[in-house]
């Protein structure tokens, strides 16, 4: 992972400072600012855009990394030193671990955002099929789930989700179920 060259367009380490500050509010909170205006040494948005995209990559980073080894981003860190000098460089990995939680969590969010439906409430059915006009018999039991969905931003747009499985397929859809809560117990502690 390489850091963006806007990093290294500072001169002082406070504007420094503060840039990072910025970067990770608008990451963390997507507080967008007027880097622009605010930093005279900023000269194109393509050098904020490249910073916006390196920490929504970092957050990603971390949040994966949370979930293994926490000595991995000190490791990441370490590495990025030889990109950067000592003061930035320390003045990055302060902030970077003073907002080690939030930045994880906003990347978990933005994986869950992907749709912006959430789950509201559900319905399952037993039903076991003793023969159709395809299959002359069957008798294979399976589950009809219904997933009640609605939008965040408007609770009248709701949708409703049914799908069929086998118990084989009902087993592997709880235990992928069970890994992501164990992911986000972790989040959590």
């Amino acid at each position: 992972m390489n850091l963006p060259q806007v990093f290294n367009v500072f001169t002082d380490n406070n504007q420094f400072e503060k840039f990072i500050e910025d970067l990770v509010a608008d990451c963390v909170h997507g507080i967008k600012l007027p880097y622009l205006n605010q930093f005279p040494e900023i000269n194109h948005y393509n050098l904020i855009v490249e910073a916006q995209q390196f920490m929504q990559q970092f957050s990603e980073y971390l949040l994966e990394m949370n979930n293994q080894n926490r000595e991995e981003v000190q490791r990441l860190l370490e590495k990025l030193k030889s990109q950067i000098d000592p003061e930035k460089h320390q003045i990055f990995t302060r902030i970077i671990t003073e907002n080690f939680k939030g930045m994880c969590k906003q990347a978990l969010y933005t994986h869950i955002a992907l749709s912006k439906y959430v789950l509201i409430d559900y319905n399952w059915n037993l039903n076991l099929t003793i023969s159709s006009n395809k299959i002359a018999k069957s008798q294979i039991p399976t589950i009809i789930v219904e997933l009640h969905l609605q939008t965040l931003d408007n609770i009248a747009n709701k949708k409703k989700i049914r799908f069929e499985m086998t118990k084989e397929e009902l087993e592997q859809f709880v235990g992928k179920l069970q890994k992501v809560m164990n992911q986000l117990q972790l989040q959590y502690k």
